[in-house]
């Protein structure tokens, strides 16, 4: 395994790491959110949604249009 190779591995696990720690920390406040509105329903409604954006948002940072 060269160097460069293991150097790509390693950036590529830390994006999706912190892709998937900003999901977790926006899903959850956004579930907060939502339940203070709507009520525990809007918990799950709320997480779900904020996960999706994150990976909407991220995706069109990312690739483009």
């Amino acid at each position: 395994m060269s160097s460069s190779s293991l150097v790509d591995f390693i950036e590529q696990w830390q994006t999706g790491f912190f892709l998937l720690v900003g999901m977790l920390v926006v899903s959850v406040g956004a579930g907060i959110a939502a339940r203070s509105v709507v009520g525990p329903p809007g918990l799950v409604v709320g997480m779900l949604v904020g996960a999706l954006a994150v990976f909407l948002g991220y995706s069109y940072l990312r690739y483009g249009r």
